[in-house]
């Protein structure tokens, strides 16, 4: 192995050779039982970012870890057309050219959307390549491939056959810069510092007026009546009283309505029900007449008077300063308000009245509700079952048409005749209400989420019965961002109860969004977006990946730094540079799978297999539990700090002594068996580096990637944790003596052990050689009877007398004018954090994650100067 770790010239060979092998395929394995996942699919106009990254690890990590429990997975890669996104995309791209969309006409414009998904679209692909995912690649899909297209339409015809697709006038979130309509949920809203406007409405029969409040003036020019609350005493005596409609003059009823709210403003309500939904609502009940005043630009139209052609922005200022003029505007007032953004373009969404298509969801969504109340769908965290309740709960139709050109174009075809329309898989050969012939296909293309939440199913090929559907399905994880619980994971539900009688899934774990090391969204604008290609480049991959799912993730939000994955770029390094040392001592070795007579091993070697054993235990149960972060900080702690930092320091002068074979070949065959089980827990996290260290292991047969997960066995001692703990205890706290005097680390020391118990002292003497080396002791002394010797340092492990000789070490004048500085230093420091602590400032206005920080540093310090005052008084009593 070469001195150093070199990331580059690894990874690409052990991807090339997986593939080349074809371990990412589903193949039989010892358990004779599947675990299948689908990818969430990203969007063909999408690049790997480091959320992307984040959540194919954690599919990944599931998928090898699996793979070598012995199931049969296959974890499905695909992306998504994404209507509106890709549409942009390359309406940009031909605005370049100077073309429009509309000057290619439907027909060119998606050919040349297929080209650039061809170009471009699978270059995310690529990019997850290199971060080590092992999906199957021969089973990637797409959402507008011909099969999946297929079963788009027959799902579409389907549930207009049966009554849950319509099409109708409803107010809808409109996008003017997108130019479609929106869903509830992909609407972002935001609340902003607006202005509530107090509008004088005159009576017709008498000169008085009706002051009514509202945010958006421009849209009274579609009033068509005002609303009071029938309970309000105030408007009792103005039941079928008629206004007038300032600006335009057009006749508005009063109505009464309980909806209005009597203390929103004046308790008077305008009514506009083309451009708010809950007065559609009401205009419904009423019977009133929609006015439609806006155009699918966000423009005025014709039916808004003279402000026709003015932009909405526009026509605010106009209409407020006609009123002004007029003498209708009573007053202004700054009031807070909740606005909708298109969450693709951030573009502010119109309430807007238009025909649309729409799925009724109740029934859909009863079902749905029932599957995860009777446990056939698990949430982790179990908390988001209540988000997930309370949406499905209050659901609305789902509006599923969207006026653009990419995407699946609705199976519906009009007849140029009569204008009935006829529903269809493919298209049909006259209209289904007159016969004729002439037909028109419905211009609208299906929302993005009704395609993607047929996935589990129709990427195994449904509505064919296939193998892998009938092998497959239901699916067994999914691990969205908790973000898309809505959009996708409640919808998938939904149409995998009602098209397959079953759930697509039995586990949901919902992971938090990445954010920047503060919590804020990474974004270009705020300039914090960390490229994940460069990261890999510069750190490995495999730091990478273990930084990502490190973290405990607790909140909506994982922090995420470069600074970590430097850190985990050491943790590689450790790995390799432990695994050559071992490699180096394991050239005359030849491994045999049966353990080593107990009788043979010394305490660390029963220790370290307790240890490791436990591991496989807690690793595996994270694992099935979803606990990321909790497997990989196990992994990290039993690798560094207690395979590495200590047992191969413990066992390194008998890989030396060539003398004593049989124990030599225990410590080389501990050493040989761990770390080759270690690297297969860490497979799943660092695939790279495992594979490369596995393949050099002697006796490595095929790919770590199925190689069997490693099983625990049963400890090899119970008293061997509690003993080595004694023994670790007492070569620290020598350790620490030592760095506390200020004893350089090339001088060996002189150190008594005085154990009181009879146990203690049997433990110590038969470690003699353990401890003689991690202390660096020239002469180790262990005895009941002893004294303490002149001139030394003391301390106390259970009831072990800890002696350090210190008259040939260390000047003891000079040492004591060290220690006393030190100390003196140390209870500055105190001071200055006990003044801080004790300000009530501090504590109630600072975050209480820095004041929890600020009071574990005090106890530090109170523990380091304890420990240095017991020093300086030792040498002072040695001098007097």
């Amino acid at each position: 192995m070469k001195k150093r770790y070199e990331p580059k010239e690894i990874e690409k060979k052990w991807l090339d050779w997986w593939e080349k092998r074809d371990y990412f395929s589903p193949r039989q394995g010892i358990k004779k039982e599947t675990f299948c996942m689908i990818m969430p699919p990203p969007n063909i106009t999408g690049i790997l970012s480091v959320g992307h990254a984040f959540e194919d690890t954690l599919h990944d990590i599931l998928t090898r870890f699996r793979r070598m429990q012995g199931y049969e997975t296959l974890w499905i890669p695909g992306t998504d057309h994404a209507g509106i996104a890709t549409q942009n995309v390359v309406e940009k791209s031909l605005a370049k050219e100077g073309v429009t969309r509309q000057h290619l006409g439907r027909e060119k414009f998606l050919e040349r959307v297929w080209q650039w998904k061809e170009k471009y679209g699978e270059r995310i692909f690529f990019q997850l390549r290199s971060l080590g995912v092992s999906c199957s690649w021969k089973d990637k899909s797409f959402t507008m491939d011909k099969e999946h297209s297929a079963a788009v339409r027959k799902v579409f015809v389907e549930l207009y056959q049966q009554g849950y697709i319509y099409r109708g006038d409803y107010i809808v979130n409109w996008c003017p810069r997108c130019g479609t309509a929106l869903s509830d949920i992909e609407v972002e809203h935001e609340e902003i510092r607006g202005k509530l406007y107090y509008i004088r409405y005159p009576f017709k029969d008498k000169k008085e007026y009706l002051v009514v409040a509202t945010t958006r003036p421009e849209t009274m020019l579609g009033d068509t009546a005002v609303a009071v609350n029938p309970k309000d005493e105030r408007f009792k005596k103005l039941k079928g009283k008629k206004l007038i409609l300032p600006l335009l003059g057009r006749e508005l009823p009063i109505i009464l309505d309980e909806y209005v709210d009597p203390e929103f403003g004046t308790g008077a309500l305008k009514i506009t029900p083309a451009h708010n939904t809950n007065d559609f609502l009401i205009g419904k009940k009423h019977n009133l007449p929609f006015i439609n005043v806006l155009s699918k630009e966000a423009t005025i139209n014709e039916k808004g008077g003279i402000y026709q052609g003015l932009d909405r922005h526009k026509c605010r200022e106009k209409v407020l300063a006609d009123l002004k003029k007029e003498n209708y505007l009573e007053k202004t007032e700054d009031y807070n308000y909740r606005i909708g953004r298109c969450y693709r373009c951030q573009e502010i969404v119109e309430p807007y009245l238009s025909p649309q298509w729409f799925v009724r969801t109740k029934d859909l969504a009863k079902e749905a509700m029932r599957a995860v109340k009777e446990n056939e769908v698990e949430f982790i965290p179990s908390r988001w079952e209540k988000n997930y309740f309370q949406w499905m709960e209050n659901i609305h139709d789902w509006c599923i048409s969207r006026q653009l050109w990419w995407g699946h174009q609705l199976p519906v075809w009009y007849c140029e005749d009569c204008g009935k329309p006829t529903i269809a898989e493919d298209r049909p050969p006259a209209c289904s209400s007159c016969d004729k012939t002439e037909l028109r296909q419905e211009e609208d293309v299906l929302d993005t989420w009704f395609s993607s939440s047929l996935w589990p199913f129709t990427t195994l090929g449904w509505p064919e019965k296939t193998e892998k559907l009938e092998k497959f399905y239901p699916t067994s994880v999914l691990c969205p961002a908790w973000d898309i619980l809505f959009f996708w994971v409640a919808r998938m539900i939904m149409m995998g109860l009602k098209f397959t009688g079953k759930v697509p899934f039995h586990k949901v774990y919902l992971h938090p969004l990445i954010s920047d090391e503060k919590g804020q969204k990474m974004s270009k604008s705020r300039g914090n977006v960390i490229d994940p290609l460069i990261i890999m480049e510069n750190y490995g991959t495999d730091a990478f990946r273990f930084a990502l799912v490190s973290p405990q993730a607790d909140s909506p939000y994982l922090p995420f730094s470069e600074d970590r994955v430097r850190g985990y770029r050491n943790f590689a390094n450790k790995i390799w540079n432990a695994s050559r040392f071992v490699l180096m001592n394991l050239e005359d070795f030849a491994p045999q799978e049966e353990k080593p007579n107990p009788e043979l091993m010394r305490l660390s070697d029963k220790w370290i297999l307790n240890l490791y054993f436990s591991l496989i235990k807690e690793v595996t149960l994270n694992l099935e539990n979803f606990e990321f972060s909790q497997a990989a900080h196990r992994l990290y702690q039993f690798f560094w700090g207690e395979f590495c930092d200590w047992y191969i320091e413990l066992v390194k002068f008998r890989l030396l002594d060539k003398g004593d074979s049989s124990s030599r070949y225990t410590a080389q065959w501990i050493l040989w068996y761990i770390l080759k089980g270690t690297l297969k827990l860490l497979h799943p996290f660092i695939p790279f580096i495992t594979e490369e260290i596995y393949q050099r292991l002697p006796g490595a047969k095929e790919s770590i990637m199925i190689s069997p997960w490693p099983l625990p066995s049963k400890k090899m001692s119970p008293e061997a944790n509690k003993e080595m703990h004694l023994l670790r205890e007492i070569i620290q706290e020598a350790r620490t003596i030592r760095s506390e005097i200020g004893i350089p680390p090339q001088i060996k020391m002189e150190l008594w052990l005085k154990p009181s118990s009879k146990n203690n002292l049997n433990i110590l003497k038969e470690n003699k050689k353990e401890i003689t080396n991690l202390a660096k002791a020239k002469k180790l002394v262990i005895d009941k009877n002893i004294t303490k010797p002149a001139y030394s340092a003391s301390s106390l492990i259970e009831d072990v007398e800890i002696f350090i000789p210190l008259a040939e070490l260390i000047d003891m004048d000079k040492e004591k004018k060290r220690l006393k500085a030190n100390w003196q230093k140390l209870e500055k420091e105190i001071l200055v954090l006990e003044k801080r602590l004790s300000k009530p400032h501090f504590l109630e206005k600072a975050p209480p994650e820095i004041v929890q920080k600020e009071k574990e540093k005090r106890e530090v310090l109170l523990h380091k100067s304890g420990r240095l005052k017991k020093r300086l008084k030792e040498i002072e009593s040695n001098l007097r």
